[in-house]
């Protein structure tokens, strides 16, 4: 079983002074997360990790259904390179419960806000290799 530190909204978690982790669906859920949100290239050691997201979505001018698209493969994309790092971590020997790593993809989509248009809220959900549905969602802001 492999473990992560526990963030929350950005920040390490402590618990009676010492440093929270994760394991299972909540790391599963987490690492999702931190692909997805984690700009590409702003990693140097791992350039490769993370998504286009931000750059899809923040100052494009072209048509919301189109942009919805392009995020959406941009997501499906990072998740694939998810499932990839969790194979290489298992070849690795690392050991991952079940539950950490993804099976399937099932659905991911992207919704404009109609009350704000520069809100774009998401949702993944995978289903994991412990045969759980993991569902996880955020909201990108376009002006930041």
């Amino acid at each position: 079983m492999s473990f992560d530190l526990q963030i929350l909204a950005g920040d390490l978690v402590l618990q009676n002074g010492d440093l929270s982790i994760v394991k299972d669906s909540p790391k599963l859920i987490q690492d999702i997360l931190k692909i997805c949100l984690t700009e590409v290239g702003s990693n140097p050691t791992i350039p490769w990790y993370g998504s286009f997201l931000s750059r899809t979505l923040i100052g494009n001018p072209n048509q919301t259904s189109m942009l919805i698209q392009i995020a959406k493969s941009q997501l499906e994309t990072a998740l694939t390179n998810l499932q990839n790092l969790q194979q290489l971590q298992l070849k690795s020997f690392q050991r991952m419960s079940p539950d950490e790593q993804i099976a399937s993809i099932l659905n991911i989509s992207v919704v404009q806000s109609q009350v704000n248009p520069t809100l774009f809220s998401v949702n993944i959900d995978v289903i994991s290799k412990g045969l759980k549905k993991i569902s996880t969602s955020f909201t990108v802001n376009t002006l930041t």
